[in-house]
């Protein structure tokens, strides 16, 4: 065999097993979440557990991976991000955020957000769920951990949720207790200030179904501020401050709690039994 011919070889054996290589990694991202859901450990039930939620990150390259490094420090049970972890939805981005998530050493949950089913000119792509959904499974999604449910759902598609969506919504809190949370990239738009968040069609049956279920928590994004709303039994939470750029239009009094603001943070939810409480990790300097 010539010089020349052993180069071309050599080069069409190294493209097949890089080809092969990323048809193996992308085999192994099917169904992200419920794989995820199989890593939590129920030994730490009887003592409590913690879980961060986080949303907005995009592809920070620096405030993210340092929020992956500090949860990875803390060790929750687990971690959420509520949407928005790409920028227009692209392979690369979701390849970036994968590795970037998996370093943590915790189980890590993905909420679909608008940038996730983009285009790179800003619309809506009728493929966006389905590239997520290769990837991390349905995107309605519910698990449990230490008697406590989490609802994973996907108000984006449609800015949106349907009667089947509010259907799935009510089984998984029936019998609940109280101990739920819920997490969608859009809070409902029609708390006041909160019109940001474009999701209004099923926001009323929802928060309906949350109070009727006693649900602990909600969790959403979108808007790129911290801020919290207490209604009934449920505490709305709004975390979009998880890497990506923040509202820094939005003053005090724009928003509904004291501690509000449009600053980069994170989620950290303690629980023990039927006990709970949150408090907001900001980026350390």
């Amino acid at each position: 065999m010539t010089r020349m011919k052993k180069i071309l070889a050599f080069i069409l054996t190294s493209l097949v097993l890089a080809a092969t290589t990323r048809a193996a990694a992308a085999d192994t991202l099917k169904r992200f979440n419920s794989d995820e859901a199989l890593k939590l450990d129920a030994s730490e039930c009887e003592s409590g557990f913690s879980f961060a939620v986080m949303a907005d990150t995009h592809q920070s390259e620096g405030v993210f991976p340092r929020f992956v490094r500090m949860v990875a420090d803390a060790k929750p049970a687990f971690a959420v991000t509520v949407g928005d972890f790409t920028n227009n939805g692209l392979a690369e981005e979701y390849s970036r955020y994968v590795e970037t998530i998996s370093g943590a050493g915790v189980p890590w949950f993905s909420v679909p957000g608008n940038h996730e089913y983009r285009t790179p000119a800003g619309r809506t792509s009728h493929d966006g769920k389905k590239r997520f959904e290769k990837i991390f499974g349905p995107a309605d999604f519910a698990f449990e951990h230490c008697g406590w449910r989490f609802v994973l759902l996907d108000v984006v598609a449609y800015d949106l949720l349907s009667p089947s969506q509010l259907k799935k919504l009510d089984r998984a809190l029936s019998g609940s207790g109280g101990r739920a949370a819920v997490f969608s990239h859009y809070p409902p738009a029609i708390i006041d200030k909160w019109a940001e968040g474009i999701w209004v069609s099923g926001a009323e049956e929802a928060m309906r179904l949350m109070n009727e279920r006693e649900t602990r928590y909600f969790f959403g994004g979108h808007i790129h501020v911290h801020d919290s709303y207490v209604a009934g039994p449920t505490t709305y939470i709004i975390t979009g401050g998880g890497g990506g750029g923040l509202d820094s239009d939005y003053s005090p009094q724009d928003l509904r709690s004291p501690s509000a603001g449009p600053f980069h943070h994170f989620i950290m939810v303690d629980v023990k039994g039927d006990e709970s409480s949150f408090q907001i990790v900001k980026l350390e300097e």
